[in-house]
């Protein structure tokens, strides 16, 4: 019985950040909205940088619904959300830190649940 609530809220923690990464993060990124071009260019990141955390972003979140892959998934989004963190804290926008530490916390917990059916690991 706890097996299955604990795949339950895996599923419904990669469904959620499946909805953050491929719906609200990425799609500003990947489609140039001005915001997110002045907001990377605000931290002296390159359009190129931009694109590719973007496209990361949009992969991973698809990623992350797919068993075997959702280790890698996570834990790559992880380090691009640590980075997230670190720009944030260094430019005074500690308000946006709430959201990123719980991508964090949600993206161990799958890759620790989904680290035993992991593609190449397993």
């Amino acid at each position: 019985m706890a097996d299955r609530k604990l795949r339950t809220a895996v599923w419904v923690a990669s469904a959620l950040l499946f909805v953050l990464y491929t719906v609200v993060a990425s799609p500003p990124k990947l489609m140039s909205n001005p915001q997110a071009v002045a907001g990377f260019a605000k931290y002296a990141y390159s359009d190129g940088f931009r694109l590719f955390i973007g496209g990361c972003e949009f992969l991973g979140g698809i990623a992350l619904l797919i068993p075997s892959l959702a280790f890698w998934s996570a834990c790559g989004l992880f380090i691009i959300m640590l980075g997230a963190a670190h720009a944030h804290l260094t430019h005074d926008e500690a308000s946006h830190l709430p959201v990123v530490i719980v991508a964090l916390v949600l993206l161990a917990g799958i890759a620790g649940y989904r680290r035993r059916s992991a593609l190449l690991l397993s």
